[in-house]
């Protein structure tokens, strides 16, 4: 089994909807326990894929997006759309795009990861500053650290990026 690391995804073994059983890669063959491609969207339908099939873009090639991306930088728009793992969100994919740069997908975010509540709130973009009662979100942070995605699977979830040195957060809810 090959691992791979991704620019813009910290922790693809915790953080990554990976399937349960050992299974071969719907484009190589490979056998191993891959990233779930039942969330993926596109022209083709795939079960898994692994790392090295993903890190190296092939989903391209069957027209399949893990992502969705809006910036300015048509190489990197693509690494994210098909050679990035997929955030751990059944709902909104689009990746976060800050002063020029796509943010790195740290983890599920906790209160643990913020110095404060001043440092969450002033995480988000000014859009989400001014439609989400953030006060609230802070409320629903679990306190201590999440591991894997498995242990942030919550009816609320915020999405901690990293991008210039700074945090950037974004969230859903069921």
């Amino acid at each position: 089994m090959n691992k791979k690391s991704f620019k813009y995804f910290r922790d693809p073994d915790n953080f990554s909807f990976k399937i349960d059983e050992v299974s071969a890669c719907s484009v190589c063959g490979d056998k191993g326990i891959w990233f779930d491609a039942g969330g993926f969207y596109g022209e083709t339908e795939i079960d898994c894929i692994c790392d090295e099939c993903l890190a190296s873009g092939k989903l391209e090639n069957l027209g399949i997006e893990t992502n969705e991306a809006f910036g300015d930088n048509d190489e990197e728009t693509n690494v994210i759309i098909y050679s990035t793992p997929a955030l751990p969100t059944w709902q909104n994919r689009v990746w976060p795009y800050v002063n020029g740069d796509y943010c790195v997908f740290e983890r599920l975010a906790s209160k643990a990861d913020f110095i404060n509540k001043n440092e969450f709130i002033n995480s988000f973009s000014a859009e989400d500053k001014e439609q989400t009662d953030l006060d609230w979100l802070w409320q629903t942070l679990p306190n201590n650290r999440i591991t894997t995605h498995l242990e942030g699977n919550f009816d609320v979830s915020v999405y901690l990026f990293t991008c210039q040195g700074q945090k950037y957060c974004t969230w859903d809810a069921s």
